[in-house]
């Protein structure tokens, strides 16, 4: 996913910047499962939630948390968009959610989910070529 002209401005600032306080609330956008469940881990009693929009269908889980304390005080939301990921979703039990609905899970719900997804290396896709009969193990 590529971010937007803003998105990268303000990355750019915070990188730059020795400290940062936010006041306000912050939603982050996270790319696969195992960076939501991060999030939740990490959030203070995070409210976890899995939703479905009512005109796309499209399916979200996210998670919130408000804090009080620098650097960020606010509400902060973690989204993933789920559509990408259907087996976490079905893992999740959410394969029944209507466009919509909303269903409200618990951190140990997206743990035991992630627990059971397949582990499979970034270059199982990819072609492997074939070794010369005098390379292979006897």
């Amino acid at each position: 996913m590529y971010r937007s002209k803003d998105a990268r401005e303000l990355a750019i600032l915070m990188r730059i910047s020795r400290e940062l306080d936010v006041v306000g609330d912050l939603t982050a956008t996270v790319d696969n499962p195992s960076e939501l469940l991060a999030w939740a881990l990490i959030l203070s009693q995070p409210a976890v939630l899995a939703w479905r929009a009512t005109d796309s269908g499209h399916r979200y889980l996210h998670v919130t948390a408000d804090r009080s304390r620098p650097p960020i005080r606010g509400r902060i939301t973690a989204v993933l968009a789920c559509d990408q990921h259907p087996d976490f979703w079905d893992a999740l039990g959410l394969d029944g959610l209507a466009s919509g609905d909303r269903h409200e899970l618990t951190v140990d719900a997206l743990s035991s989910a992630w627990a059971i997804m397949p582990v499979t290396s970034p270059d199982a896709d990819k072609p492997t070529a074939p070794q010369p009969p005098d390379a292979r193990p006897a």
